[in-house]
């Protein structure tokens, strides 16, 4: 857990260096108690911190988000705009994040920012399912 810990902060250090700049990496945590992972755009992260067994978020806007540890079960640094069509947040775009769009589209109705909505076009439909079947077709 140390060695993760102390790879975590090492990356969040290499990526922060330029993560003003550019806005399109960003820090994923999945944590065995959701579904989806929750995400922070690395531009908008103040400082990452590890405290009484929690990883504790700091944004610039002021607020915090904390997560126990004991709940992680994935911690790591992406490029936004190729996790965006990792919509079960499993590590890959595969035929199950279709079928995860497919289902929500049946059985919901989108609210805002719902990482179904690939395409951020404000509803999940049959266009976010063709972006991450032309996602996976060319990559």
């Amino acid at each position: 857990m140390k060695k993760l810990i102390a790879l975590s902060i090492a990356l969040f250090m290499s990526l922060g260096a330029f993560a003003d700049d550019n806005d399109d990496y960003a820090l994923y945590i999945a944590a065995t108690t959701s579904q989806q992972p929750t995400s922070h755009k690395l531009a908008d992260i103040q400082k990452l911190t590890f405290e009484n067994g929690n990883i504790v978020v700091n944004l610039k806007n002021g607020t915090k988000e904390s997560t126990a540890i004991s709940v992680v079960s994935r911690m790591y640094f992406s490029v936004l705009s190729i996790v965006a069509e990792d919509i079960n947040g499993d590590g890959s775009v595969d035929t199950q994040d279709i079928l995860k769009i497919y289902e929500f589209i049946q059985n919901s109705t989108a609210p805002e920012g719902a990482t179904e909505d690939v395409n951020n076009d404000g509803s999940v439909d049959t266009q976010d399912v063709l972006k991450v079947y032309d996602y996976i077709q060319n990559h």
